[in-house]
């Protein structure tokens, strides 16, 4: 299996063509995917894409250093001529009217929408009744793609087991708390949660307005920041090598959850890769407790819901209450883990100027600014655990999950870092370092 850049290398070498890529990655889902779950659907008109790509390229027409390179989407953001379901059958035959901003942004670099990927129905907002992620009542349950025995975690399965299992190189999720560092995590794979607002959330089927982000995954530091670059439109990619900045990390231990000893084995191994590279790192031990943002999402997931389907004018889903409603009508299909956090949010007032909901995140955001506090008062560049947390998506801050595999004796083993808001060159530039250092010891 090709890298993303290795692609791009022989594309621009005329070694190979985007059809040929787009056929190779076909191919692939068509044979393998039977097993993982993992695709969604797929883009009829991709291959006409890749046709009309490289005759740009021909023509000496670049788009951008994604072009003619295929991608796979979340099939909870809208595309034109494709489904948006949150795997949820009441959204099958739901077709948005236009691109969401980011996708728009993607088919103007000349990326092909290839197709999207499976999800927890309604981005695992609708049971707290021992749903499995990856489940829904569509198109059922996304696997594990080297373990079935293994929970694909989060929301975004399907982008992240597509990733893993190779049946393509890049791919968008999206994340309100943590799905796309967990799966990316526990698929083994590199994964970016940009700052809130990095990227537009308009057109991603909502949970949560103040917390709702896509953001790309790949297998490769390097890879993944060739696709941030292109949704950005930033350079961070040329820069990851650069060595003009010695860095400030912070290692958490957080009590009373401290960490085992494959934690720290990983943590002790990043951290002599840090000094190696005359980084200064820190030891934090902190009091914590998990802080949970369920009652204000209630809210947060009716307003924004009601909102998105009042726009999509879907003649059956026109509301939140409408989903509980038509649910109900087949349980056995549609209600296998029943909809109790649809209840939930449907009984909450759904207005974001209520007070009790403004009090209640008023308290939340206090409560989720411990990292950025810790930032500040150690004065560092980032932050490293081996637990995905929640307080920096509440918050708003980036953090970049990578499988940290040096040695393979702990395969589900990743460092998650979090960073500074509008900072993620430092989480990739970190993270990039471990890169760099797995190349060595392979080679």
């Amino acid at each position: 299996m090709k890298t993303l850049h290795e692609y791009i290398q022989a594309l621009h070498l005329g070694k190979t063509t985007s059809v040929e890529i787009v056929t190779h990655f076909l191919h692939e889902i068509q044979t393998k995917d039977v097993y993982y779950n993992s695709i969604a659907s797929l883009n009829p008109r991709a291959l006409e894409e890749a046709k009309r790509l490289d005759a740009l390229r021909l023509d000496g027409i670049i788009l951008s250093q994604l072009h003619g390179m295929p991608i796979l989407i979340k099939d909870n953001i809208d595309v034109i001529g494709m489904p948006n379901t949150a795997n949820a059958f009441i959204l099958k035959d739901h077709y948005p009217k236009k691109d969401a901003p980011l996708i728009k942004i993607l088919k103007d670099a000349g990326c092909i929408i290839l197709g999207k990927t499976n999800l927890s129905e309604w981005a695992y907002f609708m049971s707290d009744e021992k749903m499995p992620s990856g489940y829904g009542s569509l198109h059922g349950q996304v696997i594990h793609p080297f373990n079935a025995s293994i929970d694909p975690l989060g929301s975004s399965t399907g982008s992240a087991v597509a990733v893993a299992a190779s049946l393509i190189s890049i791919a968008i999720g999206t994340e309100t708390n943590g799905s796309i560092i967990a799966p990316c995590y526990q698929n083994q794979i590199v994964g970016l949660r940009p700052t809130f607002g990095q990227l537009s959330n308009a057109g991603i089927i909502p949970i949560s307005p103040t917390q709702d982000t896509a953001g790309p995954m790949a297998k490769t530091v390097y890879d993944l920041s060739l696709l941030y670059d292109v949704l950005t439109q930033q350079n961070i990619t040329q820069e990851l090598s650069e060595h003009n900045k010695t860095y400030r990390v912070g290692f958490l231990n957080l009590k009373p959850f401290p960490n085992e000893k494959e934690d720290l084995h990983v943590l002790d191994t990043y951290k002599t890769i840090l000094k190696e590279n005359g980084h200064t790192v820190i030891d934090l031990e902190i009091p914590y407790a998990p802080v949970s943002n369920s009652e204000t999402l209630f809210y947060e997931f009716k307003y924004s819901l009601n909102q998105y389907l009042k726009d999509a004018k879907h003649p059956v889903a026109t509301s939140l209450e409408s989903i509980i409603d038509y649910n109900e009508t087949n349980k056995a299909r549609l209600l296998k883990y029943g909809q109790s956090l649809l209840i939930k949010s449907e009984k909450t007032s759904g207005d974001l100027r209520d007070p009790l909901y403004l009090q209640l995140r008023e308290q939340l955001l206090e409560k989720a600014s411990l990292f950025d506090q810790l930032l500040k008062e150690h004065d560092c560049d980032a932050l490293v655990s081996t637990h995905w947390l929640p307080e920096s998506p509440i918050f708003g801050q980036p953090s970049l999950v990578y499988p940290m595999t040096l040695d393979f004796s702990n395969p589900l083993k990743s460092l998650v870092f979090i960073g500074k808001k509008h900072d993620e060159k430092t989480l990739l530039k970190l993270g990039y370092m471990i890169e760099c250092r797995k190349k060595e010891v392979i080679n």
